[in-house]
């Protein structure tokens, strides 16, 4: 059974047989959705992923694919706010659903608590980090202009803490929180239910007429 990607093998459908190993269900069978399976898939698929070393090879990989999605993100966010003058927080969500999968894909699809730690962590930094060039460009256009590399160097710092100073107004900061949420959502575990054990009523021959 494949647990890193917690789907079954797309199989022909089979009359009486495990979805996930192709064994013949004899006396009975469990569920898990619409799929029947075996007693041996099924204690597997409960008891989740099997352990190994790979976990923080795993971690490593999630925040590579997740730092990577959310500076595909931030550049084009930035542009927008740069070029446009508008911050379309709307394009937070999409940043936030971006950097969830990346960190799950990164997880090799297990997801879980810590990854989405990560990804909402991710979310948050990265979209603020949108904002710097345009904060860049305010420095040097004050009426005390600050050195651009000063100004490199404050700027992804002052972005984060640009919502708890009131720059985003409640509902970009609502937007916002709703693309860490999504980030949130997207790198959960994922939980397959498995019901059962249900017998597998034999069948009399009926007689001829």
């Amino acid at each position: 059974m494949d647990f890193s990607t917690a789907q079954f093998e797309n199989k022909p459908p089979q009359a009486n047989a495990c979805a996930s190993c192709g064994r013949q269900l004899i006396s009975e069978y469990f569920t898990a959705g619409p799929l029947s399976l075996c007693g041996n898939c099924a204690a597997q698929l409960k008891a989740g992923p099997p352990e190994d070393n790979q976990g923080c090879w795993r971690f490593v990989k999630a925040g590579a694919m997740g730092t990577g999605a959310g500076l595909l993100g931030a550049i084009g966010y930035g542009a927008i706010i740069y070029f446009t003058g508008y911050e379309l927080a709307l394009v937070t969500i999409f940043i936030g659903w971006f950097v969830g999968r990346g960190v799950m894909k990164g997880s090799d699809n297990r997801g879980g608590r810590g990854y989405q730690v990560l990804a909402a962590i991710l979310t948050y930094v990265w979209c603020m980090q949108a904002f710097v060039p345009s904060l860049i460009t305010g420095m040097q256009k004050a009426e005390q202009p600050v050195p651009f590399i000063v100004a490199m160097l404050i700027a992804p710092f002052l972005a984060l803490i640009m919502p708890f100073m009131g720059d985003m107004g409640v509902l970009g900061i609502a937007i916002l929180a709703f693309g860490v949420w999504r980030a949130w959502r997207e790198a959960a575990q994922v939980v397959i239910p498995v019901e059962g054990p249900f017998s597998i009523a034999a069948v009399a021959p009926s007689e001829p007429t």
